[in-house]
């Protein structure tokens, strides 16, 4: 897939060098520190609250969709809008969605695609390695994953909890069951 160039720069580029430009540009430091006029104790209650607040926006969750493809798009659209709607600072990021999932689908749901990232595995690749590391990156505020290995789900859900912990964001496994089968 090859996108267009900004005008001074001549030349297609390729989604992988697309990726690699936005996760370098974005370089999310973590939750920025909370500045007060505040006395200092106060100040400090203002920090502390911030702190448990960005605490409580990482993790893992997960959501299990079962019908007809095109039925399991129209339950996954608000989600993804509100996703992309939010004014958390980077990326969301969706990891190997189904083929339907295009930069054109996201526009006519109403999302916002200059906010999203869409990253499809090359073929061998570990999707549950590559979804731990964008997500201890820290470069997105969500990483939206389509993972449904029944049998290593408590090793998989651990490991995302952890990477998400690592990179401050949040980590969020769409399981598709009988939509694929469709």
């Amino acid at each position: 897939m090859q996108y267009s160039r900004h005008p001074h720069h001549p030349g297609p580029l390729v989604q992988a060098e697309l990726f690699h430009n936005a996760l370098m540009a974005s370089r999310y430091a973590g939750p920025a520190k909370v500045v007060s006029a505040k006395k200092p104790a106060e100040a400090a209650t203002v920090e502390s609250a911030a702190v448990e607040t960005a605490a409580v926006e990482t993790g893992f969750s997960e959501i299990a969709l079962n019908g007809a493809p095109g039925q399991c798009l129209q339950w996954l659209a608000p989600v993804l809008r509100d996703l992309s709607q939010a004014q958390a600072p980077g990326w969301l990021t969706l990891l190997d969605p189904p083929e339907a999932v295009s930069h054109h689908w996201l526009r006519n749901a109403g999302l916002d695609p200059e906010r999203i990232l869409i990253v499809r595995a090359k073929r061998g690749m570990d999707s549950l390695e590559l979804c731990c590391e964008l997500l201890r990156l820290g470069c997105s505020h969500t990483v939206v994953s389509w993972m449904s290995d029944e049998g290593q789900q408590v090793v998989t859900n651990n490991r995302l909890t952890r990477a998400a912990r690592d990179g401050q964001c949040r980590s969020l496994n769409i399981r598709l069951g009988m939509c694929l089968a469709a």
